[in-house]
């Protein structure tokens, strides 16, 4: 029953139809009562139909309720849980299953985050999104970016890192290492980087300049 409930949500996202994504988003929540994943989405759809306070108010409760899976932290169901996180670790797995219609739900998620100033509760949005599309390039730079504003530099490392194996000439990745590499005052490897991102960008531009170039938050499409 889970299972399906989450398939119909990925199906209505990728819809647009934000009515019945509520609906079964609810559905889910009264089911699961302590589910944190149809709460993070009820407070997606209420940000991406206006309802602004609304969001904030959900986003704010999860703060200080239990904490929501992400990625590494999210325990994989076992036959041998309580009930009520059995159903939890359900929901979650098939939030996040590869190739789930729920990827773009996540980014989405994870970019609200952003524009609300919650960082911290963007990075495990943007992580869920990773798990269910491994090669998305943009979900990576998000998470790089997220966490240099957050000052966790492990993160940002291990995404921009991860990033370059896949599109080595992106200027971007090269900036965003070479700020990593700066905070913690290696600047002989953060002047590497820079020189390596100012030349595929072709230009002069000093490290600063690069970075005001570079929007914190990404665009989705």
């Amino acid at each position: 029953m889970i299972r399906t409930l989450v398939d119909l949500l990925g199906n209505f996202y990728a819809n647009n139809d934000f009515t019945n994504f509520e609906a079964i988003a609810r559905s889910i929540q009264a089911t699961i009562p302590n589910d944190p994943v149809s709460l993070q989405f009820l407070g997606l759809v209420y940000y991406r139909t206006g309802r602004v306070k609304d969001a904030v108010r959900v986003f704010d409760k999860l703060v200080h309720w239990r904490k929501a899976p992400s990625g590494a932290e999210a325990t994989a169901p076992k036959p041998d849980m309580p009930e009520g996180d059995y159903a939890v670790a359900v929901c979650y797995e098939a939030a996040t299953q590869r190739s789930s219609k729920l990827a773009q739900a996540w980014y989405d998620l994870g970019t609200a985050l952003l524009d609300l100033r919650k960082f911290k509760q963007a990075i495990p949005a943007f992580r869920s999104a990773l798990i269910a599309q491994p090669d998305s390039t943009q979900t990576m730079l998000a998470i790089g970016r997220t966490a240099l504003t957050v000052g966790d530099l492990v993160a940002a490392e291990e995404s921009f890192s991860r990033l370059r194996e896949l599109q080595p000439n992106n200027d971007e990745v090269y900036l965003g290492l070479a700020r990593v590499y700066r905070k913690r005052r290696d600047f002989v490897t953060a002047r590497a980087c820079f020189i390596r991102a100012r030349l595929l960008r072709g230009n002069g531009a000093g490290i600063d300049n690069l970075k005001k170039q570079v929007p914190l938050r990404v665009k989705t499409g």
